[in-house]
């Protein structure tokens, strides 16, 4: 059977299923299925409209299950995005701020621009969007981006068979070359993620040691370093502390007392961002140092918290 009989027997359930399970989280690309398809619709095997329609419904399914797992277990998602990310305090908070900067906007977009999409979706649950405003922003991207694709296949259809023929004579070892370059490129980046973590050679505070400095009322500074989204996320904050972002901080720390014991602390596990945040503030003469584990090594020793206020988000 040729691709186009494939195709033409198994090519819409094959659409809307790799559509659905990308957009839920696995990693099985749909682009060149959605190329396949559109080549065989041109070539008259499948119906375009019909490849359209099952493959944003594949992606607007996997979407809204994100949209709704981020307004239900928001902490707990970003948290799980910054250990599975290779470079959450990148990847992560830039989503964040392009969300917060462009707001529903940015689902427009997100599918075009690697790693954007699988986090932008838990945000816009998290931030309060509605269900309707989510589905118009990020349908008219999974439009935008189906139809490049399958279009693109389309209007080249009479480039099938070469492609097929290439495939046939393709040596056999050219997927596990494929394999060891994506597995390489995972490895590269995964140790270049913990060289930076090595290079932030600064000690941190425990839980347990901060709890007993502010039990003894010794005067700390602490600083929550968290996103607005990562506050509304988890609407809670160790007692007493500063909400300020890591650009707040670069520009307002000489407001610090010098002789004042400064911890401060983010969301990720790993605390990179405060750890930056605290060398920044030691070159500059400070006691700074971040929390072990963020704010989740706080929650771990059930220790107290302070109720932030409710603010709504605004994404007219």
């Amino acid at each position: 059977m040729n691709i186009n009989g494939f195709l033409h027997q198994y090519g819409n359930g094959l659409v809307f299923g790799s559509a659905l399970l990308e957009e839920s989280g696995l990693p099985l690309p749909a682009t060149p299925v959605f190329i396949a398809a559109g080549m065989a619709a041109g070539a008259g095997d499948m119906n375009l409209s019909v490849i359209l329609g099952l493959a944003m419904s594949g992606f607007l399914l996997g979407d809204i299950l994100w949209f709704y797992l981020g307004r239900w277990r928001g902490s707990q998602i970003l948290s799980f995005l910054c250990r599975i990310s290779l470079e959450p305090d990148s990847c992560v908070r830039h989503t964040e701020e392009r969300f917060l900067r462009h707001g529903a906007s940015s689902l427009v977009f997100s599918k075009f621009i690697p790693g954007i999409n699988t986090v932008i979706r838990p945000l816009a649950g998290i931030s309060g969007m509605s269900l309707l405003a989510f589905v118009l922003y990020d349908g008219l991207g999974t439009v935008a981006y189906v139809s490049s694709f399958t279009l693109l296949g389309y209007f080249f259809y009479d480039q099938s068979d070469l492609l097929e023929r290439w495939m046939a004579h393709a040596h056999r070892g050219f997927d596990v070359v494929i394999a060891v370059l994506l597995v390489g490129y995972i490895l590269f980046r995964y140790a270049r993620r913990r060289q930076f973590l090595q290079s932030l050679s600064t000690s941190r505070e425990s839980a347990d040691d901060l709890k007993g400095k502010l039990d003894a009322g010794k005067p700390v500074v602490i600083v929550d370093l968290r996103s607005p989204l990562e506050r509304k996320a988890f609407p809670y904050t160790l007692p007493g502390a500063r909400a300020m972002s890591a650009e707040d901080l670069k520009k307002r720390y000489s407001t610090f007392q010098r002789a004042t014991e400064i911890i401060l602390y983010c969301n990720c596990p790993d605390e990179a961002g405060s750890a930056q945040a605290a060398l920044l503030l030691q070159k500059h003469g400070y006691q700074a140092r971040p929390l072990a584990k963020g704010i989740e090594g706080w929650k771990e020793k059930s220790y107290p918290l302070e109720a932030l206020p409710n603010t709504e988000l605004s994404w007219a």
